[in-house]
């Protein structure tokens, strides 16, 4: 009996030495969540839902929360392994619920989906540039036909005759205009500029006919009147820049300083993107860092010549109030577009910190950051803007942490050095940020800027030294006339900046596209990339493993052989015999007509990893076409495309995929049909179809199902 109990007593003494360690490990592991993984957890809760196939109700999100509150206060009073997991999980669906109550309290009246023709009455918010003409965001005041309650607050409407005199920003107009509800995506996957608008407030877009008629002012109230007064204001600032300014940099310095960007040539734009400079022309952190980091320099070496004063008190905090103040009044004049608000809440969090004597650059400014931002707007997780705008500042914090843990003191170096790790810090920035954002614009844009580092290294000097600095004194100097000389030096200073990124942009292969990749692996690399960035030791190492993981994944990718526009619209990939004698043995875009479907089909090669690619008709090359139909042999598979619903039984025996969009085939065509079959009807479910020709058909539509749909789609 007396080894039986040793037997048991070795067995507990076992068990609770088990206990011990594994309390160890745990708390080990629990010590190493904190804030910013509350963050993260709070992120992929959002992501949770915006990924979700349908829209959550509010009541279950509700409970559910509210159960996991619970069931997380039971795990702190009771569980010895502690609660940090049920935390996360708390947070995860918080993240959750505020994507649901977010979505929920934006909700406006938007157009019915077909195109109908309104007169409306409102002011104009913004005027943006569309291609050769110019587009009108109008708060509406009256819709003719549509009661308050049915009426969109704001609309986007296409300029097709210039008005004359001009309409300025905040003037009310009254418009005969064509609109309908914002598209959804033209690409399964691309950008959703439906979701966009939604939670803008834009519920329609359209064109007018003729020219806007400009009417007295309504008197507004509240903050409606406010903001109509920082529209002037801000638009006549840039006209202004424009009358002063030099001609050949005037668009580019109206937009640095008041975010109107109407007047950038379409060539300066394009150079900058292609040279990897395209972050200039974004109000974002840069311009905010900047400013308000220019505003504290300059009044801490103000303050601190004053003796009496800067012995007594530290003046860095009343220099870090100012760039408060600064970084404020820049917000305002810059339009306080979602990627500004973003800068502002980052670069007030980094002043606030010198304030309250905390350390300013740290990973955890960068997390509250990102918290303020994801509890305003949620939608900005899906963005491009956020997602490069924190990977920018995030990998930059964990450089430069490594980096001041062995570089020497700032009091040890001479002016030489000082010089030498000037340019030595701006070329780590450049390379560091550019890698960082290059990645996540490659996942959105599917193109890279090749010589981006050395856009940035050739642009950023001057236009950190220069630009903007002599952008605030211009802004200065405009209340009291005497902006001329530093907009004129402004403009010198951006002459050799467009000079760099022409002459980048003419390199060969300065862009390169890479097809897009499967849905699941931009959300996999970005909590890779985070856990690199946030992480330490064991946690770096698993994140460089799944970054690792998404790229292989970025390999299974296929490209579609084939798309079909929401009007029916076909084009497809092939190597055409007769085609482009310039093609090279590239694949050609083979199309009905050109006129139809540009920007879709412009997706659709992006998407594709390809650029410049040449267009062709199918019909007598690839295809063969009568009257009323077209059967083309795409590898093979036999594709035919009809023009008359009486063709549908015939081409069903005849081909795999038979495509009829301009009437739908009937049900009885459509249960009698052995082919894969698409019609007017099926379109105006899915929208644009990839089609994809491997072992078996199949096809990816833009638009999600009926049931499926979210508030937006």
């Amino acid at each position: 009996m007396m080894d039986v109990n040793r037997d048991f007593q070795d067995e507990d003494a076992q068990f609770a030495s088990l206990k011990k360690a594994f309390k160890r490990g745990f708390d080990a592991f629990e010590a190493s969540l904190g804030f910013n993984s509350s963050v993260i957890a709070f992120a992929v809760g959002i992501g949770t839902y915006f990924s979700w196939p349908r829209e959550p109700s509010v009541v279950i999100v509700s409970g559910l929360i509210l159960f996991l509150g619970l069931l997380w206060l039971v795990a702190q009073r009771r569980f010895w392994v502690g609660a940090s997991v049920f935390w996360l999980i708390v947070l995860v669906g918080l993240g959750v619920g505020r994507g649901v109550w977010h979505t929920a309290a934006v909700d406006d009246p938007r157009l019915p989906s077909f195109e109908r023709t309104y007169r409306i009455e409102g002011w104009v918010s913004a005027i943006e540039k569309s291609g050769k003409s110019e587009r009108y965001v109008v708060e509406t005041h009256a819709i003719r036909g549509l009661t308050k309650d049915d009426m969109p607050t704001r609309l986007r409407i296409r300029v097709t005759k210039a008005p004359e005199p001009p309409i300025l920003a905040g003037d009310t107009i009254n418009w005969l205009v064509a609109a309908k509800a914002p598209p959804s995506a033209v690409v399964p996957g691309g950008y959703n500029s439906a979701q966009a608008a939604y939670f803008r407030g834009t519920g329609g877009f359209g064109f007018g006919y003729g020219a806007p008629e400009q009417q007295t002012d309504v008197e507004l109230g509240g903050m409606d009147a406010v903001k109509r007064a920082v529209v002037r204001w801000r638009y006549g600032i840039a006209d202004r820049v424009m009358a002063t300014a030099p001609s050949a940099t005037a668009g580019l310095q109206a937009a640095l300083m008041t975010g109107v960007r109407r007047f950038i040539p379409t060539a300066q734009t394009e150079n900058l993107r292609v040279a990897g400079l395209a972050h200039i022309l974004a109000i974002s952190g840069l311009h905010m860092a900047l400013l308000a980091g220019g505003t504290y320099s300059a009044m801490t070496f103000c303050l601190a010549c004053i003796l009496p004063l800067s012995r007594r008190y530290d003046v860095r905090k009343f220099a870090a109030f100012t760039a408060i103040c600064a970084a404020s009044f820049y917000l305002v004049l810059s339009g306080a577009s979602v990627a500004t608000q973003r800068a502002w809440v980052m670069s007030t969090i980094f002043f606030l910190a010198i304030i309250l004597d905390r350390r300013a650059v740290s990973m955890r400014s960068v997390s509250v950051a990102a918290f303020v931002t994801l509890a305003l707007h949620p939608e900005s997780l899906i963005s491009v803007g956020f997602q490069m705008s924190f990977a920018a500042v995030a990998a930059l914090v964990a450089v430069y942490q490594a980096w001041q843990s062995w570089r020497p003191a700032y009091t040890q170096r001479g002016p030489i050095r000082r010089g030498v790790d000037f340019f030595a810090s701006l070329s780590v920035t450049s390379l560091v940020a550019g890698f960082a954002t290059g990645l996540f614009a490659l996942f959105h844009f599917n193109r890279f800027a090749q010589y981006g580092f050395v856009g940035n290294l050739l642009a950023m000097p001057v236009f950190s030294l220069f630009v903007m600095p002599l952008a605030v004194v211009s802004l200065l100097a405009m209340p009291f006339g005497l902006d001329a000389v530093p907009l004129k030096l402004m403009g010198m200073a951006l002459e050799p900046i467009l000079t760099a990124a022409e002459w980048v942009a003419g390199w060969p292969g300065a862009m390169i596209y890479i097809g897009a990749a499967p849905d699941w692996v931009l959300p996999t690399y970005s909590l890779g990339f985070i856990a690199l960035c946030m992480g330490r030791g064991w946690i770096r190492l698993f994140g460089l493993s799944i970054v690792f993981i998404a790229f292989l994944g970025w390999n299974t990718a296929s490209k579609p052989d084939l798309r079909i526009s929401d009007t029916g619209k076909v084009a497809f990939w092939a190597v055409p015999e007769n085609g482009p004698e310039d093609s090279g043995g590239k694949p050609v875009l083979m199309v009905g007509s050109r006129r139809p479907d540009r920007y879709g089909r412009e997706q659709f090669a992006q998407r594709a990893g390809l650029s410049d690619v040449d267009w062709a008709p199918y019909a007598d090359k690839i295809a063969q076409c009568d009257a009323l139909a077209c059967r083309a042999k795409i590898g093979d598979w036999q594709v035919s495309i009809l023009k008359h619903p009486s063709e549908v039984p015939e081409e069903c025996m005849a081909s795999d995929l038979v495509i009829l969009a301009v009437r739908s085939a009937g049900p009885i065509a459509r249960r009698n049909c052995s082919a894969v079959l698409v019609d007017e009807k099926s379109l105006r479910e899915t929208g644009a179809l990839d089609v994809y020709l491997k072992e078996h058909i199949t096809t990816k539509a833009a638009r999600p199902s009926k049931e499926k749909r979210r508030p937006w789609d």
